[in-house]
């Protein structure tokens, strides 16, 4: 199963597991992603949903999958793609009923990075990093990271993008971004939410839903950011780049 949901310790475990690929995503593993996170979102029985990857948090978006997306598409086809399909994910975190918890122990990237913006909390363990990602391939953070980032440190985007890094566990700490996951990001996970577990799940639920909508972008950043990318990813620069990078003449 390329998505598993586990119920354990009061939380509901969505965990990614396209390892061939280390859950680099296109718009159709973004449609199993965005549903099995609404449907974890009403188990009955979780304080919190954790989201986790396996050997990846998520590596991105699935290279090959965009390059042909960008050549066979108009930019508006894709821009319909990007806003219906791949950020649906992002609204299905910003819809959950239960915090959400990205635990990131394996790289985060692009939009990996989106996806744990998106959560209410992060916890990066020993193995794990964040990284911008999206400007070295000529495109904006498409899934709405520009915001999201904006909403937890809004004065860090130019440095970022000035001096793109992996962000590591306590470079992320340093930077605001993130939790120091130990021993693992997932356990770090784990015991925050049973830190929790003493708060009813609908209280938990209404905190969430404050929280995020003090700070939540406007949709209307999500639809411009899907029209920017999708005129970038159509470009003669994005192509030519990706099938260098893809070996292809």
């Amino acid at each position: 199963m390329p998505v598993t949901t586990e119920v354990r310790d009061g939380a509901v475990i969505v965990t990614l597991r396209w390892t061939d690929k280390r859950n680099a995503l296109s718009a159709a593993d973004a449609d199993i992603v965005s549903d099995a996170i609404s449907a974890a979102g009403s188990e009955p029985d979780a304080r919190a949903l954790v989201l986790t990857g396996e050997g990846a948090f998520s590596a991105g978006g699935d290279l090959p999958y965009f390059a042909e997306l960008g050549r066979t598409l108009t930019p508006e086809a894709v821009h319909r793609t990007i806003y219906r399909r791949v950020q649906a994910m992002v609204r299905a975190l910003g819809d959950c009923p239960i915090p959400t918890i990205a635990a990131v122990d394996g790289a985060a990237v692009g939009l990996g990075m989106d996806l744990a913006l998106a959560c209410d909390m992060r916890f990066v363990g020993p193995a794990g990093f964040l990284m911008q990602g999206w400007a070295r391939a000529g495109l904006i953070a498409g899934t709405g990271g520009v915001a999201l980032l904006h909403r937890i440190a809004p004065n860090l985007l130019w440095r970022l993008l000035a001096a793109p890094e992996r962000i590591t566990a306590d470079r992320a700490v340093e930077l605001g971004l993130a939790e120091r996951g130990e021993p693992d990001a997932l356990a770090a996970s784990l015991a925050r939410v049973e830190a929790l577990s003493y708060i009813d799940r609908r209280v938990l639920g209404d905190y969430a839903a404050l929280a995020r909508r003090a700070a939540w972008p406007v949709d209307e950043n999500f639809d411009e950011a899907g029209a920017l990318q999708g005129h970038l990813l159509t470009s003669p620069q994005f192509q030519n780049l990706t099938r260098k990078l893809l070996g292809k003449s």
